[in-house]
């Protein structure tokens, strides 16, 4: 990879960094940006890009739109068939009276098919932590999760992929606790891996996904569209 493309890479994820602090939780990543194939022993990828988020929560309904949310991430092959990943991330609340947060995530992903296999499964693991601001009091959230990966190999530079992914995000420092304070979020996504050369590739994203959960004990459930497109590139 040229040094050309890891400043690009580098640069993107700097961008990522500083729109990440400025969103409000009202606008948030559950898409995966990731085949089911996984990276080499000792190899390192690094991902950045956008996209954005439609939403529809509470009774009655409220829908809000952000057209733009940034997307840095790092991934670290182990042993064969496992790598595991760092991801800058907003927590997975969709209500307005959550406000501007910042958080870490990290994954593992198994990859459970032979590596020359045109279908590729993998099932990811993880966790994220961050801290909020609710009701003009600082919080903390945690979310665990997990994802299952079905990707095609159609040629060397193109293959597709489809997911299914659960998160379950609790606030226990809020009013009332995780029982009061707790997102369920769950669907799926479909996306697609397009090399542009043999170490940088485009990964476009769209996934839906069903929302039940509380905030201060009021129930707030709905839906959320989310679309996205990263620029992924292998280092070494």
């Amino acid at each position: 990879m040229s040094r050309g493309w890891l400043r690009s890479v580098v640069a993107l994820a700097c961008i990522a960094l500083v729109t990440l602090v400025g969103r409000r939780a009202s606008a948030f990543w559950i898409l995966n940006f990731s085949t089911g194939q996984t990276l080499d022993p000792g190899h390192v990828g690094f991902i950045g890009g956008t996209g954005g988020q439609l939403s529809a929560v509470g009774a009655p309904e409220s829908t809000s739109f952000t057209p733009f949310l940034a997307h840095a991430g790092i991934r670290v092959g182990l042993v064969d068939r496992l790598d595991v990943g760092y991801r800058l991330v907003t927590v997975a609340l969709p209500w307005s009276a959550v406000g501007p947060t910042l958080g870490a995530a990290s994954d593992v992903k198994l990859r459970l098919t032979s590596k020359a296999s045109p279908w590729q499964v993998a099932v990811i693991g993880g966790g994220a932590f961050a801290y909020l601001h609710i009701a003009s009091q600082d919080r903390f959230a945690w979310s665990p999760g997990g994802d299952l990966v079905v990707t095609r190999i159609l040629s060397g530079a193109l293959s597709l992929s489809a997911n299914a992914r659960y998160t379950f995000t609790a606030v226990p420092s809020a009013i009332g606790a995780t029982a009061a304070n707790h997102l369920h979020a769950f669907g799926g996504s479909v996306g697609m891996r397009l090399a542009v050369t043999p170490t940088v590739s485009v990964l476009p994203e769209v996934g839906l996904f069903r929302f039940q959960g509380e905030l201060a004990g009021v129930e707030s459930n709905g839906v959320g569209l989310q679309y996205g497109v990263v620029l992924a590139a292998n280092i070494l």
